[in-house]
């Protein structure tokens, strides 16, 4: 079974606090969190301030750096829970079809919200990429999450016999490769939504067929 989140990454949010200020004070710094989203969500993240955050909350901006050490900490913090709502919103746990379908419908609300995000968040979405001090970091945390859901789903089709045998975490790893050449934020960019829907939906269905009917080496 592929592994979960370490502790480590599980708490990546929570290290780009800037000191314990956060800790003492969980309403404060989720209040400068959530007012910053929407600042952002509005203007985009070059055209907002500390001091802009910091009127909003009718505080000083010296009160939003006990919280968060920098500008960029804060969209940092705003990018590590926006990945994990996004994973969040793909939940399946209100479907109560058979392991594969349950796979399907993951991959097709995955693919959805992805798009979604795209149409609907624009700046926060081109924001992402420009804060995280490691790009390739928080794609690996959110990488996880994704494989994790996937391998659990793929394991159980295995063990009911809708799949054939494999390595369920190999078989993750290449799906999410796989999704990537049509939902990397680059390839958002680049492909109109209809004809990405349409284009995932095919690969969504290769990707099930092939789960079904591999050839045992």
């Amino acid at each position: 079974m592929y592994r979960s989140l370490s502790l480590s990454e599980d708490q990546a949010l929570k290290e780009t606090v800037a000191n314990r200020a956060a800790a003492s004070s969980p309403f404060a710094w989720r209040e400068i969190l959530a007012t910053a989203e929407r600042l952002f969500r509005a203007r985009g993240f070059a055209a907002v301030s500390i001091a802009d955050i910091a009127a909003e909350l009718d505080m000083s901006p010296a009160n939003v750096f006990k919280h968060f050490k920098s500008k960029l900490t804060l969209g940092r913090a705003i990018a590590y829970r926006h990945g994990r709502r996004l994973a969040e919103r793909c939940s399946i746990e209100d479907s109560s079809g058979t392991p594969d379908q349950k796979l399907k419908l993951f991959l097709s609300r995955l693919a959805r919200e992805h798009v979604c995000d795209k149409l609907e968040n624009q700046y926060l979405f081109e924001m992402i990429p420009l804060v995280l001090e490691d790009p390739a970091k928080g794609g690996r945390i959110y990488r996880r999450l994704v494989e994790d859901k996937l391998c659990a789903l793929i394991a159980e089709a295995m063990e009911d016999g809708i799949y054939r045998p494999g390595d369920p975490a190999r078989d993750a790893g290449v799906i999410v490769d796989m999704l990537a050449s049509v939902l990397h934020p680059k390839m958002l960019h680049c492909v109109d939504p209809e004809a990405l829907s349409d284009k995932t939906a095919l690969i969504i269905d290769l990707i099930d067929s092939g789960l079904k009917y591999r050839v045992a080496k």
